[in-house]
């Protein structure tokens, strides 16, 4: 049984494009550039996946905005204001402004495009 983490991009009509993750963790780190989404703030979908005996399960999925700076890489400003906003208390009444929640249909997608 393997566990990995799926990205996803919801585009514009509200597809999904895989977003492979070790190009995005370059980005991150500022190593390798998403020029293809330089300058824009992303709807990102992450998909915890199980694979066992050929079948691939979700697990868990989340939601995050992030930004891509001019030059394709994630912009360091808002990452670490996201990562303050994920750090304070998530009390009643909360609104974190970096995260937003994947519906039913953004989880179908995710299983259609595993299948």
């Amino acid at each position: 049984m393997d566990l990995e983490i799926r990205l996803f991009v919801v585009d514009e009509q509200g597809g999904l494009e895989p977003l492979d993750k070790d190009k995005f963790d370059g980005a991150v780190e500022r190593i390798v550039p998403l020029p293809q989404y330089q300058g824009r703030c992303l709807k990102i979908i992450g998909a915890m996946i199980q694979k066992a005996g050929g079948q691939a399960e979700v697990l868990e999925v989340y939601g995050q905005y992030v930004w891509i700076d001019k030059d394709g890489y994630v912009d360091q400003e808002k990452l670490a204001e996201s990562i303050r906003h994920t750090d304070k208390d998530l009390g009643e009444g909360y609104h974190n402004p970096y995260i937003w929640q994947p519906d039913e249909s953004d989880l179908a997608k995710i299983r259609a495009a595993l299948a």
